[in-house]
């Protein structure tokens, strides 16, 4: 299949990469990795205790990973650790450098793909990461006029926009930027959107909910183009770029489907604690973004003739109302991980107009056209806020900075022996239902029949 992809010809040309292009993102893929917090060189967030107990982990224990030692399989998502954790067994130690090299690839081909549908614009590929975070800012302006607007619950409907999830969870960001941007820049050159099949079977072990999510708005717009070619279509194609990336999909799931505890999940009216505040918060995180995000896709629709096609962003800002109704994990996994797909897809529509322009000179001057242009264009914006303070945060605390001023800085990365193993992490960091949730079943169809019978 990937030489299948190799041979099309429909990609344009006019986009290969120079090598100022190259050097551009290589810069800003080394940065991602930085201030991201892997191998503690930055600022970690608490996530970061779960990725580098699963390291320690897999390097020490044989494979396939059990819970206990001589336990069932671990049910959980482990495709971002595998190569860089194989090539330290090869080596003998934990290596960080390989690590590193090996998220700043993943960083590197994201931001190629986003450089691309969004015509080698970079700033505008930051601000598109950003896109989603304008109910937080307004909220921390909320917040300190008049108090807080909702009680806060056991779990929120609050979207982090894909910069966010940077410093949380780069292993499911690196996909999620691939996807999307191939996506978009399929959409943007009219090529088979089949081809996206294969990298959304293929991130189903590095992000299962970006995966799904993503999957969905990919299965939507291929359903409605064969029912507008009224299902007279090439088999053998859609055998080799549908059905058997799908097949790929099974033995993951059957694997994710062997949990001993499945995670919380259900509508959200469905839980505990007031439902009108439940609803205030959801008008609030998620109903702002829709009225922002259609405002300003809908008056560059009107007056620039370079927009992206109506269909697929239609079922994007749907997805986004619909999933945050649904609720998966303690936490409320499904809608931090799953929206980060939707979000990033929305971000490149909304600024792909004044992405097409020659110049950023000319975006700016369709920006500032008219006083409602700019007022909405500097609202969404307004995301950026949330990037720039977690920015900031990385470049204030950090191992540099903690060896220049030890009396004002104070930083230690995460150990990654701090743990016996991610279940001793997961009770000791959240909580034991989060730690359940790696739990895989005895005796499970994945373990009876998928994983090596020598293991056992």
């Amino acid at each position: 299949m990937f030489f299948e992809v190799v041979k099309d010809r429909e990609f344009s040309k006019t986009d290969i990469l120079n090598q100022k292009s190259i050097l551009s993102l290589v810069i800003v893929a080394l940065v991602a990795t930085l201030v991201s917090g892997v191998t503690g060189i930055c600022f970690q967030t608490l996530d970061h205790w779960a990725h580098n107990t699963k390291i320690n982990e897999l390097f020490v224990s044989d494979w396939p990973q059990r819970i206990p030692l001589k336990g069932p399989v671990v049910s959980y998502y482990y495709g971002y650790y595998v190569v860089p954790v194989l090539l330290s067994k090869w080596v003998g130690q934990i290596r960080e450098d390989i690590i590193f090299i090996w998220t700043a690839f993943g960083f590197f081909l994201g931001f190629a793909w986003l450089y691309l549908a969004l015509n080698r614009k970079m700033i505008f590929v930051i601000l598109a990461l950003s896109v989603g975070d304008t109910p937080r800012f307004l909220k921390v302006i909320l917040s300190n006029l008049v108090g807080q607007p909702y009680e806060f619950g056991d779990f929120a409907i609050e979207p982090w926009s894909n910069f966010e999830n940077l410093f949380w969870v780069p292993n499911q960001v690196i996909p999620t930027f691939i996807i999307a941007g191939m996506f978009v820049y399929i959409l943007k050159n009219k090529i088979n959107a089949e081809y996206m099949v294969l990298p959304v079977a293929l991130s189903f072990w590095w992000a299962v909910f970006p995966s799904v999510t993503s999957g969905t708005i990919i299965a939507i717009v291929v359903l409605r183009k064969w029912i507008m070619k009224s299902w007279k279509l090439d088999w053998s194609q859609v055998i080799k770029l549908v059905i058997l990336p799908f097949v790929v999909c099974l033995p993951v799931l059957l694997f994710y489907l062997s949990h001993e505890h499945l995670p919380a999940s259900g509508f959200v009216w469905q839980f505990s604690g007031s439902f009108g505040n439940r609803m205030l918060e959801y008008s609030l995180n998620i109903g702002v973004n829709l009225v922002l995000f259609t405002l300003v896709y809908f008056y560059f629709q009107k007056k620039i003739v370079s927009v992206l096609p109506v269909f697929p962003i239609f079922v994007t800002l749907c997805l986004i109302m619909l999933f945050p109704l649904f609720r998966i994990g303690k936490l409320n996994d499904f809608l931090f991980r799953g929206l980060m797909p939707c979000l990033l897809v929305a971000g490149i529509y909304l600024f792909y107009p004044i992405a097409a322009v020659s110049n950023y000179k000319k975006s700016w001057a369709l920006i500032r056209r008219t006083p409602y242009s700019l007022v909405i264009v500097l609202l969404l914006v307004s995301s950026s806020m949330i990037a720039g303070g977690r920015l900031a945060r990385a470049i204030a605390v950090n191992q540099v900075t903690t060896r220049l001023f030890p009396d004002k800085v104070a930083f230690k990365p995460i150990p990654y022996d701090g743990y016996s193993g991610i279940y001793e992490a997961l009770q000791a960091k959240w909580t034991q239902e989060e730690a359940d949730q790696y739990l895989g079943k005895k005796d499970s169809f994945y373990e009876l029949n998928v994983s090596p019978l020598n293991s056992r």
